[in-house]
């Protein structure tokens, strides 16, 4: 079987989102709800919080909204068969006339469909608190997401000069632990909980190597690396990126309806 059909895909895509439009649903909603109980609460000042003596009602709703979006974007894979209500439910998607490769893409996409609802989600939270603190006759009445691009451009705008060391650390970090994610999400087998015990072992394993080498961290942030180091570091790590899914893809063609702690 042909591992990738566009048109086979676009059949396993709408049976997908036909089956688990209740599950988009529920995570539409229940972001929409405490996004939007958050704001109010912050934003009316029921809930005060002052940084350098100044009060400070929009900037926990600007921290709010940037961690959902990082943490949806870093460990999202690993929820890639959080919709699934049982073993009935992998046994019909095991038996898909439709290659595993298909049905892996389908599932690791589950996180990147949950964007757009996170956003319209993040809007109408932002509209509500507008409008109740419009009604309310509050002062200095604004929109969160104002505030969350005038500090997206900010920090763009400082981004080039900023240390190339530590903003390329960032972005390996992030496709790292988003990598480490989506082994997770096939690795164990508790589909519900795999972003806690994928959690639980990035900490184990960061631990154990801080451990193992607690001197190979000095002075890495100290110097500035060329640019042929960072590059070759990349390389490595871009390797280290595709064996994650690689793996990750072996994994999900090993399940079974039946199995133990970890899919091995």
């Amino acid at each position: 079987m042909i591992q990738f059909n566009l048109n086979r895909f676009c059949k396993v895509a709408k049976w997908s989102l036909t089956v688990d439009r209740g599950f988009y649903l529920r995570n539409l909603l229940n972001v929409f709800v405490v996004m939007s109980l958050f704001f109010i609460a912050f934003t009316t000042r029921f809930f005060h919080l002052y940084v350098n003596g100044n009060d400070t009602a929009y900037r926990p709703c600007l921290a709010a909204a940037m961690i959902m979006f990082i943490i949806t974007g870093i460990t999202g894979p690993s929820w890639m068969f959080s919709s699934m209500k049982g073993k009935h439910d992998l046994q019909t998607l095991l038996m898909l006339p439709a290659s595993n490769f298909e049905k892996f893409l389908m599932r690791y996409s589950t996180w990147i469909l949950l964007l757009p609802l996170y956003i319209v989600a993040f809007l109408g939270a932002d509209l509500v608190q507008y409008l109740v603190n419009v009604i309310w006759g509050s002062k200095d009445v604004m929109f969160v997401t104002t505030d969350v691009i005038d500090h997206i451009n900010a920090l763009w705008t400082r981004m080039p000069n900023s240390n190339r060391t530590i903003v390329n650390g960032v972005f390996v970090c992030v496709f790292l632990f988003h990598s480490l994610y989506t082994l997770g999400g096939t690795f164990f087998r508790s589909h519900k909980y795999s972003w806690v015990l994928t959690t639980v072992s990035i900490i184990v394993i960061c631990m154990v190597i801080l451990w193992l080498s607690p001197e190979s961290s000095e002075g890495l942030i100290d110097r500035e690396h060329t640019t042929k180091e960072l590059l070759a570091w990349d390389a490595l790590y871009g390797v280290w990126f595709l064996v994650n899914f690689w793996l990750s893809y072996k994994l999900f063609c090993r399940q079974q309806i039946i199995g133990k702690f970890v899919n091995l």
